[in-house]
């Protein structure tokens, strides 16, 4: 029998859940699909940034010696900064890290912000130039990872799709244009799910070659 696979879900707010309950978080539904054989740990830290993250990976994720973990941060990077700079730099040494202590790296790609309308209008300026920028990050996520030969889990790619599909706008998946609500995590769960349904596939064919 294969033994549990365990994954650290290392993050921010996104990952961690922020304004909705543990049960409602995509972790925890996505774990709850994946059980028994796969097992998600939740690292998310609200308002946590990439540079929070590394420090976080190497003090206690990566000591616990999972078999993957999932990058997925920038933000707030962005939000503090005004830019995705420390994020690129730091999402590349955290999945080298992981590489080199024998750990899968998953990288996920952030689902989109969307600034409210009903912002006052200086405040939605600036935000709607953090939500380029996080755009712009993201396209750059996916450039790294194909380089690279990272695995993503494209959050951003299945919540564009499932919009399209209902046929709805984006505020329903929303509270505030970044953090989802319930029915956005069931989104971001789904993802997780195929993805890693798919490693798990590889990683059988593996062992009976």
């Amino acid at each position: 029998m294969m033994k549990q696979l365990h994954i650290a879900c290392l993050g921010d707010s996104l990952t961690y859940g922020y304004g909705v309950r543990k049960e409602e978080t995509w972790v925890f539904l996505a774990e709850r699909e994946l059980a028994p054989m796969v097992v998600l740990h939740n690292h998310g830290l609200n308002g946590d940034t990439t540079t929070g993250m590394l420090e976080r990976l190497h003090a206690g994720i990566l000591p616990s010696q999972p078999d993957a973990v999932l990058l997925m941060g920038g933000a707030n990077d962005i939000a503090f900064d005004g830019s995705a700079a420390p994020a690129r730099t730091n999402i590349p040494t955290m999945a080298r890290s992981v590489v080199e202590r024998g750990v899968i790296p998953l990288i996920g790609i952030p689902p989109p912000y969307i600034p409210s309308p009903r912002e006052e209008w200086g405040s939605l300026n600036k935000l709607i130039k953090a939500a380029a920028e996080y755009d712009e990050y993201a396209d750059w996520l996916r450039d790294f990872c194909a380089s690279s030969g990272y695995q993503t889990v494209d959050f951003r790619a299945c919540f564009e799709e499932r919009v399209k599909q209902d046929k709805a706008t984006p505020d329903r998946y929303f509270f505030d244009g970044l953090h989802f609500n319930a029915t956005g995590h069931q989104v971001l769960a789904i993802c997780m799910v195929e993805t890693v349904r798919l490693l798990w596939r590889a990683s059988i064919s593996a062992v009976v070659k």
